[in-house]
């Protein structure tokens, strides 16, 4: 299945991971459980064919979408399929910043499914219909940066302490440095997380925990170190076990069960049978 990845231009790119295009040309049968990443998604579907999500380890109801949904942060897996043929786009946002471009509290999305018609109404159908019309990729690039770009009213208003734990390079291994930064802000524990878990949907050590088992799959998905106990060691857990727990509690599955869609889809497993 074919994924074409684009960087926005400035000023969208301190907003937005990258823009994505895909297509499945023929059904995709099995589930997939949806990993954790610690940041939003919108997604498009560019065919008709209803898709259900449903909570990984709860009792709720499926979601059952079409045109396009919100993904939120999620604190873990979700099950997502089968899905249909056709094509998909979409917008990965960056942790904290969804909300300045969503229109809403991105708490208010965290661990949901919101369909597209219900966040943005006729605003999120033109959209789609825009992205059908378009001829190539590129082109759906092009239409999703000129939208979000327009809505950009004002700097991403953000606290200067939670920027500073979210900067590239902040250690995801480690809390160590998300508690000095918090101490020099001079916050309570408790008024952090809030504005943390404000502007990110999840609570800096849910987050940290989240993004450290992120860099796992992506190193075991691109068939890297197949060692469990040095890939614990060199991500920073305590021990292989560690690992296998936190592999269970986000994936529902253990590391030797994981099977990423492809080395570009770290975070899709491929549900077997």
């Amino acid at each position: 299945m074919p994924l074409i990845r684009y960087r926005p231009a400035p000023p969208l790119d301190s907003y937005v991971e990258c823009f994505w295009w895909s297509e499945r040309s023929a059904p995709q049968t099995c589930s997939e459980h949806m990993l954790p990443s610690g940041c939003a998604q919108l997604v498009f579907a560019l065919h008709d064919t209803p898709i259900v999500c449903r909570a990984g380890s709860s009792a709720t109801d499926p979601v059952i979408w079409s045109r396009g949904v919100v993904h939120g942060p999620q604190w873990q897996y979700f099950i997502s399929g089968p899905k249909p043929p056709g094509a998909s786009a979409g917008v990965a946002f960056r942790p904290g910043a969804a909300g300045a471009l969503l229109g809403v509290p991105i708490a208010e999305l965290t661990d949901r499914h919101t369909p597209i018609d219900a966040l943005w109404g006729g605003r999120g159908r033109d959209i789609r219909e825009r992205l059908l019309a378009a001829q190539t990729p590129d082109e759906i690039f092009r239409l999703l940066e000129q939208d979000l770009t327009a809505r950009l009213k004002r700097p991403l208003l953000i606290h200067p302490a939670v920027a500073r734990a979210l900067a590239p390079g902040t250690p995801v291994s480690s809390p160590t440095r998300v508690r000095d930064i918090q101490r020099e802000a001079g916050c309570s524990p408790k008024h952090f997380i809030a504005l943390f878990r404000a502007a990110v949907g999840l609570t800096p050590k849910h987050y940290y925990r989240v993004r450290r088992f992120k860099a796992v799959l992506d190193r075991l998905a691109s068939g890297g170190e197949a060692n469990l106990a040095d890939v614990a060691a060199m991500a920073g857990y305590s021990d292989q076990s560690h690992l296998t727990r936190e592999f269970r509690d986000f994936a529902g599955i253990t590391p030797t069960q994981y099977r990423p869609r492809d080395a570009d889809s770290a975070l899709h497993h491929r549900v077997q049978g």
